[in-house]
């Protein structure tokens, strides 16, 4: 049996994941993921319904709601806070440099 590798801790989401989850780059806001929405430093919005829709009800007059997104960033894949710093990047687990050794 193979050994578990990579990502196999469960993600905090503290933002409702089932509304539209847009990030500005620019000045222009672009539709994302869950995950990469939690882990963008910059400008971030969600939109919602302002209520549930009844079934069998007119799905063409569901009222929306946008609202700006001011919560925690996290380094992408993992559960670890990162400071906002406005930078408009997805914030990465930095890179660990190792030595190279020499063949003989």
């Amino acid at each position: 049996m193979a050994e578990k590798r990579g990502d196999t801790g469960k993600l905090l989401y503290d933002f409702p994941t089932h509304g539209v989850l847009e990030v500005c780059v620019k000045g222009t806001f672009y539709r994302t993921t869950s995950k990469e929405f939690r882990s963008f430093d910059g400008d971030r919005r969600i939109t919602m319904p302002k209520r549930q829709p009844s079934i069998g009800g007119d799905f063409t007059k569901i009222e929306m709601h946008t609202f700006d997104y001011s919560g925690s960033v996290f380094m992408y894949g993992t559960n670890k806070k990162v400071p906002f710093k406005g930078t408009e990047t997805i914030i990465k687990v930095p890179e660990v440099k190792t030595k190279k050794t020499k063949k003989k």
